[in-house]
């Protein structure tokens, strides 16, 4: 039966790749296994980002890279005033959050976020664009260059929550 998916294989790739997933971030894959559980999360990270571009405006510019809607603690520093909100979203490249009073865009400020699993990760971030939402501005901001231990723990971050929609965890 050339041409058809085999779905029960596709099931079984998903629940094979969180256990892979479960173990590195436990740090017990060799490193054959560390670049096979890379890859895969690469090719999954892949179809959901295509999903998301076909659900965009037509004519809109597609995300470049996966983003996933997150509320989670954030603290950011702007002109030495500390503000304390929540992500609407998340991506490898940035975050984006509400703010009454947004920053320019095109300013450099510092950042604290609390990821899942008690891991932070601080640096600074450039605002990216703001959009009115009524009173308050939905503020993007796109991350200065992060330390490579710092965009690992952001990247699971991310491909925990993107495994969580895939298919639900009693599977």
């Amino acid at each position: 039966m050339s041409g058809e998916t085999d779905w029960m294989s596709l099931t079984e790739w998903v629940i094979a790749l969180r256990d892979l997933h479960k173990q590195a971030q436990l740090g017990k894959l060799p490193p054959d296994e560390l670049r096979r559980y890379h890859e895969e999360r690469d090719t999954l990270a892949k179809a959901i980002l295509a999903a998301q571009r076909l659900r965009a405006s037509p004519g809109a510019r597609g995300r470049q890279a996966l983003r996933v809607a997150r509320e989670l603690n954030v603290e950011l520093t702007v002109d030495g005033r500390k503000t304390q909100t929540r992500t609407l979203d998340l991506g490898a490249g940035g975050f984006a959050v509400m703010l009454a009073a947004p920053p320019r865009t095109g300013a450099l400020v510092e950042f604290t976020l609390e990821l899942e699993g008690e891991r932070k990760i601080s640096g600074k971030a450039r605002v990216l664009s703001l959009q009115r939402k009524g009173k308050p501005y939905r503020v993007a901001f796109r991350f200065e260059p992060l330390e490579a231990e710092e965009r690992e723990d952001l990247n699971t971050t991310i491909f925990d929550i993107a495994l969580e929609g895939v298919m639900p965890k009693g599977k």
